[in-house]
């Protein structure tokens, strides 16, 4: 933000201009009170400013508020005290939330407010124009240092949104790993386990009935393949790779080949092995429109 004095020179704010604000003061403070009324009654014609005037009191706080504004970018000096006074008045705005198209729109409504008094108390039309160019500057100075404000907090607001941002989806990242070596883990506590169950099957195999242990055993085997699969996938997604939710298919159909062999043992009725039979069915049509799917996505293999 330019300080006062860069502002002033920006603007070409001259001698001249310092006492032609006297003047304007001089013809324009007067009406303040009228300008306080009229400026409210423009605010709460728009629906979306009339929503920060719920009370009577907050009406009135307001009305003071135009009224101070008004002075004191009439009388005050331009020095640093008038910067930071509108500065914080760009400050509450972004505080309370207002668009700051409503900050121009209001301006605009000031400005065309004193040129209407200086049209109604101003006859000559040199000192006219010279009035009427010194509001402007007085004007455009005002809403610049105010505006300005407006940006920097807003982007002060975005800077720590992101930042928010930027450190929840760091922590995010950190929990999603650490839960990705949590499932890995468990896979491999599972394997482990399927692992045993194999060998007890096997066991059983050479112990007691050799063609149920056989089927058992080849169950088993699906099992521990679908695991040892589910724990490439694992690998293959910690290392930043691609997840396939086809492996699940694969896991659901594995299962159901190992319960038709455990019925063909136990001699299930035949309704209940035909539910068997049609929900590997289904599940073999997914597997299908998973991989015809997956082979349409960019850089699929």
């Amino acid at each position: 933000m330019p300080s006062i004095e860069d502002l002033l020179n920006h603007y070409s704010y001259t001698k001249q201009d310092e006492e032609n604000r006297r003047k304007l003061a001089e013809l324009i403070l007067p009406e303040k009170e009228q300008f306080a009324s009229d400026f409210y009654a423009m605010l709460e014609e728009a629906p979306y400013t009339a929503q920060f005037f719920p009370t009577q009191e907050a009406i009135n706080k307001r009305k003071t508020t135009f009224k101070f504004w008004l002075k004191i970018i009439l009388t005050s000096p331009f020095d640093h005290r008038l910067h930071l006074k509108l500065e914080r008045v760009g400050k509450t705005h972004v505080r309370i939330g207002l668009d700051g198209h409503y900050v121009n729109a209001s301006m605009n409504f000031v400005r065309r407010y004193c040129q209407q008094i200086l049209f109604q108390s101003v006859s000559d039309t040199r000192s006219m124009d010279s009035l009427l160019e010194t509001l402007n500057k007085v004007l455009d100075i005002s809403l610049d240092i105010m505006t300005s404000s407006y940006r920097e907090a807003e982007l002060k607001q975005v800077f720590l949104s992101k930042r928010a941002e930027y450190w929840m989806v760091r922590w995010a990242e950190r929990i999603m790993h650490g839960l990705n070596l949590v499932l890995m883990v468990g896979l491999l506590l599972l394997a482990a386990g399927v692992t045993a169950l194999l060998s007890t099957d096997i066991y059983f195999a050479l112990s007691s009935d050799v063609e149920q242990g056989v089927i058992r055993a080849l169950g088993s085997l699906l099992i521990l393949w679908m695991m040892v699969e589910l724990l490439h996938a694992q690998v293959e997604q910690l290392k930043g790779g691609k997840f396939h939710v086809r492996i699940f298919v694969d896991l659901a159909m594995v299962a159901f080949i190992r319960k038709i062999f455990v019925a063909s043992l136990e001699g299930k009725d035949p309704w209940s092995f035909g539910l068997l039979i049609g929900a590997l069915l289904v599940l073999g049509i997914i597997y299908f429109l998973l991989g015809h799917s997956e082979k349409k996505q960019p850089g699929a293999r």
